[in-house]
């Protein structure tokens, strides 16, 4: 992969990176609140009810997974990966979609916020640009 030092990571780019750590450190919060519910069965109500065991260790795998998935497309994201700002834009749009669905709680209303700036942050010129500059050239 050809590099240049000499370019200046947009501030976008690193917008975007950021948002896409917070979330990181979200889901990771989810992963602790799996492991407690999970030793603590008297805790995990949902419904009035409790939970079978195997829903917080799927949870928690699947936070998990978002947590690496998240920190690695971020660092992806800050090198100037065209695949990591494609996929940062995608789940952008995916998220703009699934918040909607919780739109008259806060929490889907700051993720439909921060989703539309994402989106917006990334499809920048700059941005696209940051990306781009990466991609091997056709000869």
């Amino acid at each position: 992969m050809s590099r240049t030092d000499t370019a200046v990571r947009p501030l976008a780019v690193t917008f975007a990176a950021v948002v896409m750590l917070v979330a990181a450190v979200g889901y990771a919060v989810g992963v602790g609140v799996c492991i407690w519910l999970l030793v603590n069965p008297q805790d995990q109500s949902f419904y009035g009810r409790e939970v079978s065991d195997w829903f917080w260790v799927f949870q928690g795998a699947l936070n998990l997974a978002l947590v690496f998935g998240f920190v690695w497309i971020a660092r992806l994201a800050l090198r100037g990966d065209y695949g990591a700002g494609m996929t940062i834009t995608m789940l952008a749009a995916l998220n703009i979609f699934f918040s909607l669905f919780s739109l008259l709680h806060i929490y889907g209303a700051v993720e439909l916020v921060l989703s539309v700036a994402v989106l917006i942050a990334n499809l920048t010129p700059r941005a696209r640009a940051w990306y781009v500059r990466n991609l091997p050239t056709v000869a």
